[in-house]
């Protein structure tokens, strides 16, 4: 039975380190992180695709929740800011030995994509977060307008990585998640990646409406479906706090008080 660690304190990373780490109880199944896909294709378009290629993938591989336990998308982009890797996991196996060790997984999916136009290759490598040992890597290419078929093939090549045996009635449950995620155009998956980019960066309004967007294009999708609907309670959300806020700012003026006005976040610009 493999040990799954969690971290009990994180540490500013500047130049310190991770500490008090704790083991925790075994548990029956697999906990796994799937990173953010690293952009290595130099083109300023796919800049937030590995987002999307780790939120389908997770997506995909949830329904094996009898196999394998998901680490949520939203925990790992929050934890890859606050600790501000300045290299990609994929580069450096620290990175992603670290994310793994604090959100408890045993074991870390670090990928990358690179583009020769029209070819698109998707690589990727699974550590075993107490060792940092390399269990497998797996690669596949094809053309870019694929880009499904080829996210498809390395969740296969995932599981297989992963020793996961699958009955067939598990293959058939995968298959129908796949299919109901499903997103063909290369484009709408791109503007995808940019709404979960303003998701993340807490810009929730304008998120909504590329998603809005993005569900024009892809309406059957589950994947797009349900990142719709957290974008949209959690801009009622932040619609709900502007009230009040505004309310405290016009109560601060009459007791001639100034309330601090909100910034957007600068790197929601670059979405």
């Amino acid at each position: 039975m493999p040990r799954i660690f969690a971290v009990a304190g994180l540490v500013a990373v500047a130049g310190t380190a991770l500490c008090d780490i704790k083991p925790v109880a075994a548990q029956d199944k697999s906990v796994v992180a799937v990173l953010r896909f690293d952009n290595n294709t130099g083109d300023q378009q796919y800049e937030h695709l590995g987002r999307a290629l780790s939120s389908m993938m997770i997506s995909d591989l949830s329904v094996l929740d009898e196999k394998i336990q998901l680490v949520e998308r939203d925990r790992l982009e929050e934890l890859t800011e606050e600790l501000d890797f300045q290299q990609s996991a994929y580069v450096d196996p620290t990175s992603a030995q670290s994310l793994g060790m604090i959100v408890g997984a045993e074991y870390v999916v670090a990928g990358a994509f690179v583009t020769a136009e029209p070819v698109m290759r998707l690589d990727t490598r699974i550590a075993r977060v107490e060792t940092s040992e390399i269990v497998t890597t797996a690669e596949v290419t094809g053309e870019r307008e694929t880009l499904f078929d080829l996210q498809q093939r390395l969740a296969d090549q995932l599981v297989e990585g992963l020793d996961l045996v699958l009955t067939e009635e598990e293959r058939e449950r995968l298959r129908q998640q796949q299919e109901a995620n499903r997103i063909d155009d290369l484009q709408t998956f791109v503007a995808f990646s940019q709404a979960l980019c303003l998701l993340d960066y807490g810009e929730y309004g304008e998120g909504l409406e590329k998603m809005q967007e993005v569900q024009l294009s892809a309406p059957n999708s589950g994947l797009v479906r349900a990142a719709l609907n957290t974008l949209r309670d959690r801009a009622e959300e932040e619609a709900k706090d502007r009230v009040v806020n505004e309310a405290g700012r016009r109560l601060g003026g009459l007791l001639g008080r100034s309330a601090p006005q909100p910034r957007r976040n600068e790197r929601a610009l670059t979405c």
